[in-house]
């Protein structure tokens, strides 16, 4: 029986391997600080559920999400893909692949999206419905990406001992960026990753561990009070003008610059923010600020009712949706424009949306609020 893998997402962990290896000093910064909860990140974590439910259950988004058409729309992709390769390969799939590579380091343990096993190939699948953030299956420098490689490595242990493998695809499937990435590695790309990854959990435990700012420092919990970054920002917030120009004068190369420091400077800032904000919710006053309600915005309290509602005031179903129920305001528009009545029950079909938080200065007409408004939970990267 195997060792049973700790709870609990790991400090180097593969979702966070690029920050690590950019900067080895954010895992010991980063130690105790818990995330803000996302709404992407819950969003992501909810649509991991449903795409394995659908490959385990044999069945297709639309039949256990069917009013959310982005969520199909990014799913599909996803179970269309391992289930072409499963086809094509044979083979055992796994979903949802636990693993703990102690051999590399105790630190380093995950979860994979789908693993199919087929002598001489392992196929290793990770799925993202964020768009923001392109994640390519090789870096810049032509190295493995370090969490895909990762997954590979950890889904390598579960093949049985004395069985081959010769060749690894790797898939990155982001729908919102378009169709899926791939990469095919042999086994000694692999073995070069593993002493990579070695070097990086090395590096990163190291008691002098360096804070090195960058791109990566976008999602780290410690950027808010982090001195590498301050310091990169404070620098590049000094321009090598003695008056700040015309932005019409700038030549290309002086407006690459200055927006490449506007970039450093604008993620301090947002840490900044970002920080203020978890103190202020937690209770602790952060002079001339204060915690308010963000604007709300009109939504359906139940969109079957409503839908139902509309139709019964004359409003026909090209009118009533295009994907999707209309929003209160277009329905309202919509009823306006074809001069029909509300629906009776208007004020029940119609609720306020809980945007959440903001900080803003005192001087906001928006009342603070008195106590704190949520707790802290740690929410998974890299979704």
């Amino acid at each position: 029986m195997g060792d049973v893998i700790p709870a609990g997402h790991s400090p180097l962990g593969m979702s966070v391997l690029e920050r690590r290896f950019m900067c080895p000093g954010s895992m010991a910064a980063e130690a105790g600080r818990p995330d803000r909860p996302s709404s992407y990140a819950k969003r992501g974590t909810d649509l991991h559920a449903v795409a394995a439910e659908c490959l385990i259950a044999n069945t297709d988004p639309t039949d256990h999400i069917p009013d959310d058409i982005d969520g199909c729309d990014l799913l599909q992709p996803y179970v269309d893909e391992v289930r072409e390769a499963h086809a094509r390969l044979g083979g055992v799939l796994r979903i949802e692949h636990q693993f703990w590579m102690r051999d590399i380091h105790d630190l380093f343990r995950g979860t994979v999206d789908a693993v199919i096993v087929a002598p001489p190939v392992l196929y290793v699948v990770d799925l993202k419905t964020g768009g923001g953030h392109a994640v390519p299956v090789r870096r810049p420098d032509g190295r493995v990406n370090f969490q895909l490689g990762g997954y590979a490595l950890g889904a390598m242990q579960s093949v049985p001992q004395g069985v081959e493998i010769k060749v690894i695809e790797l898939v990155v499937v982001q729908p919102r960026l378009g169709p899926p990435q791939r990469a095919t590695v042999g086994v000694g790309e692999m073995i070069e990753l593993a002493g990579d990854m070695l070097q990086i959990a090395r590096a990163a435990t190291a008691p002098d561990a360096k804070l090195v700012a960058g791109d990566h420092c976008t999602f780290c919990r410690a950027a808010g009070e982090c001195p590498a970054l301050r310091a990169q920002a404070l620098e590049a917030a000094r321009a090598d003008f003695a008056d700040p120009p015309d932005p019409l004068s700038l030549s290309p190369e002086e407006l690459g610059t200055l927006l490449t420091r506007a970039d450093i400077v604008e993620t301090w800032l947002a840490s900044i923010r970002a920080h203020a904000h978890a103190l202020a919710e937690k209770g602790q006053a952060v002079p001339g600020w204060k915690i308010v309600n963000k604007r709300g915005r009109r939504i359906w309290a139940d969109e079957e009712k409503a839908g139902t509602a509309l139709l019964a005031v004359g409003l026909t179903d090209g009118e009533r949706f295009a994907s999707k129920l209309i929003s209160p305001a277009q329905a309202e528009k919509a009823l306006k424009t074809y001069k029909l009545p509300l629906p009776d029950t208007w004020s029940q079909l119609v609720t306020m949306s809980d945007p959440g938080t903001t900080l803003v200065p005192e001087a906001d007409r928006r009342p603070a609020l008195s106590a704190p408004h949520s707790d802290f939970t740690v929410e998974p990267e890299g979704i």
